[in-house]
Protein backbone atom coordinates (compact mmCIF):
# COMPACT_ATOMS: atom_id res chain seq x y z
CA UNK A 1 0.00 0.00 0.00
CA UNK A 2 1.16 3.59 -1.00
CA UNK A 3 2.00 6.12 1.39
CA UNK A 4 0.45 9.69 1.08
CA UNK A 5 2.63 12.17 -0.58
CA UNK A 6 3.96 14.64 2.24
CA UNK A 7 1.77 17.93 2.20
CA UNK A 8 3.79 20.98 0.36
CA UNK A 9 4.94 18.25 -2.90
CA UNK A 10 4.69 15.22 -4.14
CA UNK A 11 6.69 11.90 -3.10
CA UNK A 12 8.18 11.83 -6.36
CA UNK A 13 10.11 15.64 -5.24
CA UNK A 14 11.57 14.42 -1.90
CA UNK A 15 14.73 14.11 -1.36
CA UNK A 16 16.63 10.62 -0.64
CA UNK A 17 17.59 11.40 2.77
CA UNK A 18 13.97 12.51 4.12
CA UNK A 19 11.85 9.34 2.50
CA UNK A 20 11.00 6.77 4.81
CA UNK A 21 12.80 4.03 5.01
CA UNK A 22 11.39 0.14 6.84
CA UNK A 23 13.52 -0.20 9.72
CA UNK A 24 16.71 -2.63 8.53
CA UNK A 25 16.89 -5.50 10.92
CA UNK A 26 19.82 -5.43 12.84
CA UNK A 27 21.19 -8.46 15.77
CA UNK A 28 22.43 -7.10 18.61
CA UNK A 29 25.86 -7.98 18.06
CA UNK A 30 25.59 -6.34 14.59
CA UNK A 31 24.30 -3.04 16.56
CA UNK A 32 27.17 -3.34 19.22
CA UNK A 33 29.88 -3.46 16.52
CA UNK A 34 28.20 -0.49 14.62
CA UNK A 35 28.25 1.42 18.23
CA UNK A 36 31.86 0.24 18.79
CA UNK A 37 33.06 1.43 15.39
CA UNK A 38 31.44 5.10 16.37
CA UNK A 39 29.26 4.11 13.03
CA UNK A 40 25.76 5.83 13.12
CA UNK A 41 23.08 3.28 14.01
CA UNK A 42 19.95 2.32 10.68
CA UNK A 43 16.93 3.72 11.08
CA UNK A 44 18.00 6.60 13.98
CA UNK A 45 17.38 10.24 13.35
CA UNK A 46 20.40 12.13 14.22
CA UNK A 47 19.71 15.23 16.22
CA UNK A 48 21.56 18.89 16.29
CA UNK A 49 21.01 19.55 19.71
CA UNK A 50 22.95 21.99 21.33
CA UNK A 51 22.98 23.63 24.81
CA UNK A 52 21.87 27.10 25.26
CA UNK A 53 24.31 29.80 26.63
CA UNK A 54 21.50 32.04 28.39
CA UNK A 55 20.03 32.61 31.69
CA UNK A 56 18.63 29.97 33.63
CA UNK A 57 15.01 29.94 33.60
CA UNK A 58 13.75 29.88 37.80
CA UNK A 59 11.51 27.43 38.79
CA UNK A 60 7.70 27.82 39.35
CA UNK A 61 6.70 25.02 41.15
CA UNK A 62 7.43 25.14 45.06
CA UNK A 63 10.33 22.71 46.51
CA UNK A 64 8.36 19.38 47.92
CA UNK A 65 9.61 18.69 50.75
CA UNK A 66 11.43 16.08 51.95
CA UNK A 67 9.94 13.04 54.24
CA UNK A 68 11.96 14.51 57.61
CA UNK A 69 10.52 17.99 56.71
CA UNK A 70 6.98 17.23 56.16
CA UNK A 71 4.88 18.81 59.24
CA UNK A 72 4.93 16.91 62.54
CA UNK A 73 1.53 15.65 63.83
CA UNK A 74 -0.40 18.30 65.96
CA UNK A 75 -0.49 16.49 69.06
CA UNK A 76 3.02 13.96 70.36
CA UNK A 77 1.86 10.29 71.18
CA UNK A 78 0.26 9.45 74.62
CA UNK A 79 2.73 7.62 76.74
CA UNK A 80 1.82 4.13 76.97
CA UNK A 81 0.03 3.00 79.86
Amino acid sequence: MARPAPPGGSAASASPASEEVAPASVTLAQLLQLLQQGQELPGLEKRHITAVQGEPTASRLPRRPKPWEAAAPAEPPAPPQ
